[in-house]
């Protein structure tokens, strides 16, 4: 079994890279979390791996930036009819800090943002995975992403998708936002937030 590649970054693209071991391409399918995180291709990379073989697909590598991601994507295939596709979409849409959030809190409309993911496939993810949090990361890893901030950014982002702003959109914003100004609370957040994505939207 394969626990993980290290070797030289030879060919990346959001859904798929390579990885050059001793003169041995591996072929790896990735979520965009672990993609954001790769380095400059010629350079040395890591990824943790998930080793699948099926009849129809044959052997495929999945590759993640961290043992956490790896971890979710196991516990997200072993759910009724999550496959790997719909597990990768899960991690292209969500860090696992905020998915393990999601789950905590039961937050069906969020996980229903999701791409493959409608309301019955986000309860029964709540359903399946809650039992689950610990198998996939430690406490301390939980605890961590709540005390770090995590918490009141999750806040806002729920609070801005049922104001019916896209995922993506909302993401993006935050990002712009939190690497120019320190907030404290969601409704710092909410406000600052609403006010990029209106300024956006009319220009």
């Amino acid at each position: 079994m394969i626990a993980y590649l290290q070797g030289t970054l030879s060919a990346k693209t959001p859904v798929m890279t390579n990885v050059d071991c001793s003169g041995v391409g591996y072929e790896v399918h990735i979520p965009l979390s672990t993609f954001d995180l790769l380095p400059h291709i010629g350079e040395s990379v890591k990824l943790y791996v998930h080793y699948s073989f099926n009849e129809i697909d044959g052997v495929r590598l999945f590759g993640f930036y961290t043992i956490e991601e790896k971890e979710l994507f196991r516990n997200l295939i072993s759910v009724s009819k999550v496959g790997p596709k719909i597990a990768l979409a899960v991690l292209s849409s969500l860090s696992v800090q905020d998915f393990l959030l999601a789950i905590t809190a039961s937050d069906v409309r969020l996980l229903s943002t999701i791409s493959g993911i409608g309301k019955k496939s986000a309860e029964r993810l709540i359903i399946e995975l809650k039992d689950k949090i610990g198998q996939i990361v430690s406490t301390k890893f939980l605890k961590d992403s709540t005390a770090s901030g995590k918490s009141f950014i999750y806040e806002a982002e729920s609070a801005l998708l049922t104001l019916g702003y896209k995922i993506y959109d909302i993401r993006k914003a935050f990002k712009v936002l939190l690497k120019e100004e320190e907030y404290t609370s969601s409704e710092e957040l909410i406000k600052a937030a609403i006010k990029l994505l209106y300024s956006k939207k009319n220009i």
